[in-house]
């Protein structure tokens, strides 16, 4: 049996990417500091365009990061450096390839992470070809109305990416707050770490200890010998279990207040993710879970 996260280590609450008007965020770096600390984060990384903004905070843990981008005819694509230093502004090259800029992330000492695929028209191809990553955005809030269309959740995309051969990646949930109204203080990234530190909290980003949310927790889930996955969880009108498959039996548990799901692994299934949501339509992803090699 395997458990995807501790039954004693805590959680943290966690946003891993937002702007400020140092980039193209409407707020100053103050502000941004002051909503996510008053709005009940533990973590928060100012992740503006091509550069790293330098702030301190008393009350929030500060990751140093970037959102660094490529553009291309038929699809964008954008990537967060977390855990990094002003470095990487003069070493990143504008004009190269997003698998440069996950190498220059990852050499420097930080983790990458694919933001808002759907939003950026990404194709499986593409994502399928990155090596590297230590997470994808499944949820990113700014990618829906009002401000965008309806992209927020990724998770379509990922699974036919997944279903044809790309790497599985544990999943973030992200503001990506630009305008501090709507789209801020929606998303979380759950983070298990040791500890409140940069360290500890890199440790487990790079562990992959952590899932996304919108609202509902995720307290554990197990892979039973890859022939049942159990999950525990806050209560939930239904518990979901996605996978490579378009159909299997036993896929959706619904009930009020329910707390406790289980799957059992089907034939053809390789992998297994589990999508919580509750009855005010709020959702939590866990990462896939690899159920054949």
């Amino acid at each position: 049996m395997t458990k995807l996260f501790s039954d004693t280590t805590p959680f943290y609450k966690a946003n891993f990417h937002c702007h400020t008007n140092r980039s193209d965020g409407e707020v100053s770096v103050k502000e941004c500091l002051k909503f996510y600390a008053s709005a009940g984060y533990d973590i928060l990384a100012i992740t503006d365009h091509r550069k790293v903004t330098e702030a301190k905070s008393d009350k929030l843990l500060l990751i140093p990061g970037i959102e660094i981008d490529y553009t291309f005819p038929e699809q964008w694509v954008h990537i967060l450096g977390l855990g990094m230093s002003g470095e990487i502004a003069s070493r990143w090259n504008l004009l190269g390839t997003p698998q440069e800029g996950i190498d220059l992330i990852n050499r420097l000492g930080g983790v990458a992470v694919l933001a808002h695929p759907a939003w950026s028209l990404n194709t499986p191809e593409l994502m399928r070809s990155f090596r590297g990553l230590a997470g994808v955005e499944i949820w990113n809030s700014v990618s829906t109305l009002p401000y965008n269309g309806d992209r927020a959740d990724s998770s379509s995309l990922l699974d036919v990416t997944w279903a044809s051969g790309g790497e599985l990646l544990p999943l973030f949930a992200n503001d990506d707050s630009h305008y501090y109204r709507e789209e801020a203080g929606v998303a979380a990234t759950m983070v298990q770490a040791e500890a409140l530190t940069v360290d500890a909290v890199m440790e487990a980003l790079r562990a992959g200890r952590f899932y996304a949310t919108t609202g509902p927790q995720i307290y554990q889930v197990e892979n039973r010998d890859n022939a049942e996955i159990v999950v525990r969880c806050s209560k939930a009108e239904s518990i979901i279990y996605y996978s490579n498959s378009p159909h299997s039996h036993g896929r959706v548990q619904t009930g009020r207040g329910i707390t406790e799901g289980r799957y059992i692994v089907q034939k053809r299934d390789r992998y297994v993710r589990v999508e919580i949501r509750d009855a005010e339509g709020r959702k939590a992803w866990s990462a896939p879970i690899r159920v054949c090699e």
